[in-house]
């Protein structure tokens, strides 16, 4: 068994790195952002209400003695701000040591975007997709032989009871608040595998991570029964702190330099559901959330590998 797997967070590859983090005001965001200053990180929390992420990015650079925390707002559910969030932080980033793509939500009803797309697709699937293909550039210049930039994409194990209809990825048919989430935490899986096959994993590699059923403001949007299912939650869960190891330990470790495009828990492999597990319906999906995103995602791909000179 690797030896670093248990290592604390300080002893993590993680100072002087640029390090982006979604869904950073609070939650499992705002815990990862607190682990990755004490590692020595220079952070950029995303969040989408201005006062609410300033005030994190202070209380967290009161406690790590750190002042070089910065903050971008960005309604992540909407493809225009996605990619004006992704052009910001290239021309201020040139080089993004770990995109840690957590932002995420679940609704009880059915709502779409100002794109026409499902809400929780919109946010917890596409967002990660449209976020990671902008960034290519800065992430290839970070990474290098042994040292690789890192995408690392919260996912769940909700994903085993997704029911997903590669041609209803909308749910204009049998919506359920719980199916919908389920289905876009399969699709990080699957936006995760579909993309380690597609990067040169010198140079960046990818992970999706299972972070435990954590104690956050999750599912609180929903009125009356949005708490009264976070109040359930609350009795089995963990820790926002507990709930971001895996998800920090991805970012700097070693042994997750070395593999890409798998699936994790408290540090460990885990094996995902069968259908998680098929590449071939996971390409669909690839090809499909291009289309919605209006992104060719190839050749984002390889403009991004010819930047630095690979073929």
């Amino acid at each position: 068994m690797p030896a670093d797997r248990s290592a604390p967070t300080s002893q993590l590859n993680l100072h002087d790195k640029v390090v982006v983090v979604t869904g950073a005001s609070d939650g499992i965001g705002r815990a990862a952002v607190q682990q990755f200053a004490e590692a020595g990180a220079h952070v950029v929390m995303v969040g989408r209400n201005e006062a609410k992420t300033r005030a994190a990015a202070n209380a967290i650079m009161s406690a790590s003695g750190r002042r070089d925390i910065t903050w971008a707002i960005a309604d992540l559910s909407r493809q225009d701000a996605v990619r004006e969030l992704a052009l910001r932080l290239r021309e201020a980033h040139p080089q993004i040591h770990v995109l840690a793509n957590n932002a995420g939500a679940m609704f009880l009803e059915r709502q779409e975007t100002v794109d026409g797309l499902e809400q929780t697709f919109a946010l917890n699937h596409l967002s990660y997709f449209t976020l990671a293909l902008q960034l290519l550039p800065s992430l290839y210049a970070a990474g290098a032989p042994g040292a690789p930039a890192r995408v690392v994409n919260v996912s769940s194990r909700a994903h085993e009871n997704a029911k997903l209809d590669l041609d209803d990825l909308q749910l204009t048919r049998g919506f359920g608040g719980w199916r919908a989430y389920a289905n876009s935490k399969l699709c990080n899986i699957w936006f995760t595998r579909s993309l380690s096959r597609r990067l040169d994993t010198t140079r960046v590699v990818t992970h999706a991570m299972h972070p435990g059923v954590v104690s956050t403001r999750f599912a609180t949007n929903n009125g009356r029964m949005g708490r009264l299912l976070r109040g359930f939650m609350d009795v089995v869960s963990i820790t926002p702190d507990a709930g971001a190891d895996t998800l920090v330990w991805l970012s700097g470790a070693d042994d997750a330099a070395r593999d890409s495009g798998y699936y994790w828990q408290k540090r460990r492999l885990r094996t995902p559901s069968r259908t998680a597990q098929r590449d071939d319906w996971a390409d669909s999906l690839w090809a499909r959330s291009a289309t919605l995103a209006g992104l060719d995602a190839d050749l984002l791909l390889q403009q991004a590998r010819e930047m630095h000179g690979q073929s």
